[in-house]
């Protein structure tokens, strides 16, 4: 961890608690959506920290980094620019991957969304296949939840152990 880049520091944090993407596209949830990484497959490994569904072609402005969109893109912009532009204000907005829903709007992502996604290194996933997108976040943040336990679990113990330390009149080191 790199105490002058914040950035990585929270990314190394995240990456501790949080599923990947890549479990995510591993879930009894995600499945049978038959999932297709279009790009950014060298950053399947990035943290989930929240999942967001939402279908606004103006929905970067809303993200805080770290989510995994979920879209079946109905709203998106009809020209190659407006795509790009979008697939841009998320990887600005620093999300972690997007998982389009191929059927209703497009019959396979467009290149042009798929190469921008790439250059920026933002994680494009198709799914071939209608999956509740209620399943799916569930499903993420049920694991999201759980590792938070875990961690604050953790956490207790090593106060409790460090408290009986102090009472039994342990010396600091």
């Amino acid at each position: 961890m790199d105490a002058r880049d914040p950035s990585s520091a929270a990314a190394d944090r995240l990456a501790g608690i949080y599923p990947t993407v890549a479990e995510v596209l591993t879930l009894p949830a995600v499945l049978p959506g038959d999932p297709v990484v279009r790009a950014g497959s060298a950053h399947v490994d990035r943290a989930v920290r929240w999942t967001h569904a939402a279908e606004i072609a103006d929905v970067a402005r809303l993200l805080r980094g770290g989510e995994l969109l979920l879209t079946t893109g109905v709203l998106l912009p009809d020209d190659s620019a407006g795509l790009v532009a979008w697939v841009d204000g998320l990887a600005d907005a620093g999300v972690t991957g997007v998982l389009v829903e191929t059927g209703r709007r497009f019959d396979r992502l467009p290149d042009p969304m798929v190469a921008r996604a790439e250059k920026r290194g933002l994680v494009l996933v198709e799914l071939t296949h209608e999956v509740p997108f209620a399943s799916i976040t569930e499903a993420v943040h049920a694991r999201i939840v759980d590792a938070q336990l875990a961690e604050l679990r953790s956490s207790d113990e090593v106060h409790a152990a460090f408290t009986q330390l102090t009472v039994d009149g342990a010396p600091p080191t």
